[in-house]
């Protein structure tokens, strides 16, 4: 994996970890994410730029997910935190 998608998925899980009493949708935290994505995006003249965000976002949040560290809703795209992930980390 990138460093730069490592980064993303790190810093996906300290935002719901810090908000761990909160679901997120896709389109939130790829909204609060985006100034993370200037260092991804280098042509901001793209059309497309805000959908490979969201794509970004929810590969972080699959990988997260498949890793037992955040519930991801698939019903309506909704993540947040799991009570377990937030003990096992300090963030």
């Amino acid at each position: 994996m990138p460093d730069i998608l490592l980064e993303l998925n790190k810093k996906v899980f300290c935002i719901l970890i810090q908000n761990y009493n909160k679901s997120f949708t896709l389109e939130e935290l790829t909204k609060i994410v985006s100034p993370y994505f200037d260092l991804m995006n280098n042509d901001n003249e793209n059309l497309f730029v805000e959908r490979e965000n969201q794509a970004n976002v929810l590969d972080a949040l699959i990988f997260l997910a498949d890793n037992g560290l955040i519930f991801l809703n698939p019903h309506t795209d909704e993540s947040s935190i799991k009570i377990s992930s937030k003990s096992q980390f300090n963030v």
